[in-house]
């Protein structure tokens, strides 16, 4: 037994030490591909990237840039290639005594001095490169920059008379980037990249905002030559001919304003010889500034004029039918107050419109006196002639509801003499109805319900005979009476309906009652609540015993009765 156990054991061991050594063989095999990895990075080929800037002028900033960069290589190389060998070396040293732990940390460490020569290597060549485009841009921009100034002295002298005043110091301007633009050349010659990129791209704006400046100047001194003095003058004379046609305009200060205008226009051109161009855009936006809003008041008077004209013809005749409608009103409430109760209200009312149709007739008449005069303000009147528009407007349309309920009192009371005529016809007609329909008697209600109707009826007709007549009440009580008359007829026919209708199926059941007890039973119950005045219950009992026996002859029954 004691065998079997050691025999165990030692293959235990052999296994163990077996894995132990494929393990360390396998981790010496990564260390082993690291430091290989280290030997390709060793050999990147800054060189050849760095030797790019020898194709530059090696003074000034690119020899200090081609210097540093070659210092700051070889001290990442130098220092990261030491620390990853040793860091290697130390990693194997732990690998042998089976220390695989501390010998990972050993690679891991290598490692990264790895990928630290391997970023350098990345910055320092993006360095280069972005160097190296910066330049090709500032070749770009040199280029551009000549053609932009030659053509800037091309255009001055063969178009010069387009600029006017401002030709001499266009010219100046211009040739004065000359010894700029072969300062970017001496600064090229002297390696200062970076100070030539600056100032060549400074250059490139200002000549690009000098093409812009020259394609305004012709514009800003045609506007200030030609353009706007034409618009003062179409201006003066707009409204001289307007203040011909009767036009007040002297809140607008037109000459004054022009003048003054004038005045500042003659203080831009000297400012676009001497190229201050923003200045002289913005007092030119300013003079137009000022034009356009007198334009706008300008504007607004011939506006109001227009509105006066289409107005004026239309108010009078509005002013002119107020008036004669108020005194049609007032007219007709002495001509009917004694036979129609009306409101002190309504008379108020009418009193109020007439006063108020005489403040806006006195408003009128002042705006005919100011139009009568040589000149007229328009925008001043026009508010007050629309305020007496839009209000007789409104007066008009209330005096016409007046007049019309007025007019409309007589109608009405002959109106309600009628209805309550048909009101006592027809109540005596559905009376005698029921007088002369197959009820045993006729039900109290309806005796109540016309002893009520025959009081409406009498006091209608007594309030008909009282002056001053009040048309509104009167025409309340006969709607109510109304009400009473159309319960009265429904609740009867209802009734009616109800009695002829069980009385008719009664009758014909009454031939099954001999062969059918339970009918029998149903139809002397349903004659009994007949004969108690209780109709409708009688129906309902006696088409239900129908319906058990012959369901067909309840439909022909009710179908014929419906029809008839």
């Amino acid at each position: 037994m004691w065998v079997y156990i050691l025999i165990g054991l030692i293959i235990l061991v052999i296994i163990v030490i077996g894995l132990l050594l494929f393990l360390r063989k396998s981790k010496l095999e990564e260390v082993q591909k690291e430091e290989a990895r280290l030997q390709d990075v060793i050999q990147l080929p800054f060189h050849l990237d760095l030797e790019k800037l020898k194709t530059y002028n090696l003074h000034g900033e690119a020899k200090e840039l081609y210097e540093h960069l070659d210092e700051r290589w070889k001290d990442a190389l130098s220092n990261n290639k030491t620390h990853a060998e040793s860091n290697f070396k130390a990693a194997n040293e732990n690998l042998k005594k089976f220390k695989f732990s501390d010998s990972k940390k050993n690679e891991d460490n290598a490692v990264q001095h790895i990928g630290n020569i391997e970023t350098t290597y990345d910055a320092l060549t993006v360095e280069i490169n972005d160097f190296m485009k910066q330049n090709d841009e500032s070749k770009e921009l040199y280029e551009e920059s000549v053609t932009l100034q030659r053509e800037a002295n091309r255009d001055v002298l063969a178009d010069g008379h387009k600029f006017g005043d401002s030709r001499k110091p266009l010219e100046s301007l211009i040739n004065s980037y000359e010894p700029e633009l072969e300062k970017y050349n001496t600064l090229i010659d002297e390696g200062n990249y970076n100070n030539a990129h600056d100032h060549i791209v400074e250059i490139h704006e200002e000549l690009t905002n000098l093409k812009e400046s020259m394609e305004k100047i012709p514009a800003l001194i045609k506007e200030v030559q030609k353009d706007l003095p034409t618009l003062f003058q179409e201006v003066r004379y707009g409204c001289r001919e307007l203040r011909l046609d009767g036009y007040d305009l002297e809140h607008i200060k037109v000459d004054t304003t022009l003048s003054r205008l004038r005045t500042e226009l003659n203080l831009i051109e000297p400012k676009i010889a001497k190229l201050e161009l923003e200045e002289a855009e913005e007092d030119l936006e300013r003079i137009h500034s000022e034009l356009d809003d007198m334009y706008d008041l300008i504007e607004h008077e011939v506006e109001a004029k227009i509105k006066f004209d289409d107005l004026r013809d239309k108010v009078s005749d509005m002013l002119f039918k107020a008036k004669d409608t108020n005194m049609s009103l007032r007219t007709e409430i002495n001509f009917i107050k004694d036979a129609y109760y009306i409101n002190d209200r309504e008379i108020q009312t009418i009193h109020k419109y007439e006063y108020e149709i005489e403040d806006l007739v006195t408003m009128y008449a002042d705006i005919e006196s100011e139009v009568n005069k040589n000149t007229t303000r328009y925008s001043q009147i026009i508010d007050n002639l629309e305020h007496i528009d839009h209000t007789i407007e409104d007066i008009n349309d209330k005096q016409e509801d007046v007049l019309d309920y007025l007019q409309s009192l007589k109608y009405d009371e002959e109106e309600a003499i009628d209805n309550t005529n048909l009101i006592d016809d027809k109540k005596e007609e559905v009376m005698h109805r029921l007088t002369t329909s197959n009820l045993v008697r006729i039900p109290e209600q309806f005796i109540v319900m016309k002893h009520e109707l025959d009081n409406e009826v009498k006091e209608i007709d007594r309030y008909l005979e009282r002056r001053p007549l009040n048309v509104r009440y009167i025409k309340e009580k006969v709607d109510k009476a109304v009400i009473l008359l159309n319960n009265f007829e429904q609740e009867a026919y209802e009734v009616i309906h109800d009695s002829e209708l069980s009385e008719l199926i009664i009758q014909y059941a009454n031939r099954y009652r001999k062969d059918n007890s339970t009918l029998d039973g149903e139809i002397e119950e349903a004659t009994r609540l007949f004969n108690e005045n209780r109709y409708k219950r009688a129906l309902q009992i006696a088409e239900h015993a129908l319906r058990e026996v012959d369901e067909d002859a309840v439909k022909r029954i009710i179908d014929s009765y419906e029809n008839r």
